[in-house]
């Protein structure tokens, strides 16, 4: 039973970074009068919707509660913090200041997926889908990356 708690705990962290990472494009959103960045971090939103509701299936699967609130305060708060920069990144709608911003998310977001897919006791039909939501975050913090350039 303690290991589904650690792999319940595992997954609820990586459900607060989604959590985060959803705030975080909302606010890049709201500071970006690019169409296509508008439309970028939109789809975003959108993915790390799709990766916090497949890890809430997990978590239900293994009898476990999903968070459902949208605030971060342990393990997370780091991570956290980089996405909230965001919402003043965003006031004075400067797009480098903003995609330099959304960059260190992306990284502070893949580090937390790297530790929890590093812990021995995630069964593999689990890692799998880590790593495949970890790839996509891999895209985004390229796509992210060659904006800025």
């Amino acid at each position: 039973m303690i290991k589904n708690e650690e792999i319940i705990e595992d997954l609820n962290n990586l459900v607060k970074i989604n959590n985060d990472r959803i705030q975080g494009y909302e606010k890049a959103v709201e500071g970006t009068e690019d169409a296509q960045l508008d439309d970028l971090f939109r789809h975003y939103i959108i993915q790390s919707q799709g990766f916090r509701s497949q890890l809430a299936d997990h978590i239900v699967r293994i009898d476990g509660l999903a968070v459902s609130d949208v605030t971060t305060s342990d393990v997370t708060s780091k991570i956290h913090r980089a996405w909230i920069d965001i919402k003043s990144a965003v006031t004075g709608k400067d797009s480098d200041t903003v995609l330099s911003s959304v960059e260190f998310g992306e990284n502070a977001a893949l580090e937390v997926y790297k530790d929890a897919i590093e812990k021995d006791h995630l069964p593999a039909y689990i890692k799998e889908d880590l790593m495949k939501q970890m790839g996509q975050l891999e895209d985004a913090l390229d796509k992210i990356k060659a904006i800025r350039k």
